[in-house]
């Protein structure tokens, strides 16, 4: 949805396929080497976060395709002009019917925004995942809010660590099952809050004190502040250099998990 004073810029497009096999390239990917210029006026804290939820994405380009849903305050956009150049060749007997003019029919734009969220959709891989964000967002670099909770994601790809000024991110009820995956994000000195619970890791012995002990800068872990008391009980585990045993239902067998 556009701000009421955003103007539109209405195009033709074909839904190029995400395929190098033609020599088409994807809309996320000319979207993504768009730079818009936005008016200096425009306060880019307005910006809601661009929510993408519920969305039925199974990767990440799909987003690129993807109209945001709408939410209680309008989104703050600037139009994207597909050059020519970049739109695909077309033959002669290469006409679309009038029900595929409609769907290849679209106004593109990047928001302005630096919060995204991507929950209750059926992501398992990060590939794509910086393209996507090009391709939608005027400035992914000053991203610092992310939710990727309610996906089937099984790590914490490092593609995250390119957004420094991230302070919230949410990766709840996915798959995560190696607790030590969760060591990558010590190097996002801006992380503030951070949910990891309805994962496989959350069921580890010490799996808060280890978490709180590997990334010191958080202040909410799971949506519940951590004290000081949690900061002396993670200093505590890890000076007898053992987190707890690993279990796991139906397998007798550990794994013991060391700072």
């Amino acid at each position: 949805m556009r701000g009421a004073n955003t103007p539109s810029s209405a195009l033709t497009l074909r839904r190029f396929t995400e395929t190098r096999d033609t020599n088409r390239y994807s809309i996320g990917e000319v979207l993504s080497n768009i730079n818009p210029r936005a008016s200096s006026q425009i306060d880019r804290r307005l910006g809601p976060p661009l929510d993408y939820s519920f969305c039925e994405g199974q990767k990440m380009a799909d987003f690129s395709r993807i109209t945001p849903r709408e939410g209680a305050h309008s989104y703050i956009s600037i139009p994207i002009r597909i050059p020519d150049e970049d739109l695909p060749p077309t033959k002669p007997d290469d006409i679309p019917t009038h029900d595929e003019d409609k769907n290849i029919r679209r106004n593109y734009c990047k928001y302005i925004s630096n919060a995204i969220r991507l929950s209750n959709n059926s992501l398992s891989r990060y590939k794509g995942f910086a393209r996507m964000l090009d391709s939608v967002l005027d400035n992914p670099t000053e991203l610092q809010w992310i939710d990727l909770s309610f996906n089937d994601l099984s790590c914490i790809d490092e593609c995250l660590l390119e957004y420094v000024e991230l302070k919230v991110l949410y990766l709840h009820a996915n798959l995560v099952n190696d607790i030590t995956e969760v060591d990558k994000l010590a190097r996002l000195p801006s992380l503030k809050t951070l949910t990891l619970h309805g994962n496989v890791i959350d069921g580890e012995k010490g799996y808060r004190s280890y978490v709180i002990s590997r990334i010191p800068q958080l202040q909410f872990l799971d949506f519940s502040r951590v004290t000081n008391a949690d900061r002396e009980k993670a200093k505590v585990l890890m000076a007898m250099n053992v987190i707890g045993e690993r279990k796991r239902k139906g397998n007798k067998s550990s794994k013991k998990i060391t700072f």
